[in-house]
């Protein structure tokens, strides 16, 4: 029996908030996962340019319409279609909102990036992600030069 300590492994949704996932419409993934995402990417970084990528995306969720039928053919079945299910319960919003907060910052990233997207907002997601990697990083190298 081993004694050292071990990463867990990482939170993934099970088949039941998968399907949960796949019966909400667009606007409606958006407004649930968003704010999640919001709260874990802020408290990576909380940089005026963090909140404002974060804001894009809300706003073009509003202005932009999805592409319907623009998943690439290798997007995971529970991700497309978007919101051609019954909608779903509170009781059964509230649990998905529960097991979604409890995934990491790069998997609620790609609950957002799998949805269909607009060319706009899928740049606003991509320069989201760059810019928190650009972050990590130069917080990583500051960890590396401070121990020196």
């Amino acid at each position: 029996f081993c004694h050292l300590p071990h990463p867990k492994r990482a939170a993934h949704l099970d088949k039941r908030h998968r399907d949960l996932l796949k019966a909400l419409p667009y606007e409606k993934r958006i407004r649930i996962v968003l704010p999640l995402l919001r709260l874990k990417a802020l408290q990576l970084d909380a940089s005026l340019e963090t909140a404002q990528l974060l804001d894009a995306i809300g706003d073009l969720s509003v202005e932009e319409p999805p592409e319907v039928g623009s998943g690439d053919s290798q997007e995971p079945s529970f991700m497309a279609p978007v919101g051609t299910a019954e909608p779903i319960s509170r009781k059964s919003e509230h649990m998905l909102t529960s097991a979604l907060r409890c995934l990491s910052l790069r998997s609620l990233i790609v609950c957002l990036n799998r949805a269909p997207a607009g060319k706009r907002r899928q740049k606003a997601i991509d320069d989201l992600l760059h810019h928190l990697r650009m972050r990590s990083r130069r917080l990583e190298m500051l960890d590396v030069v401070g121990g020196c």
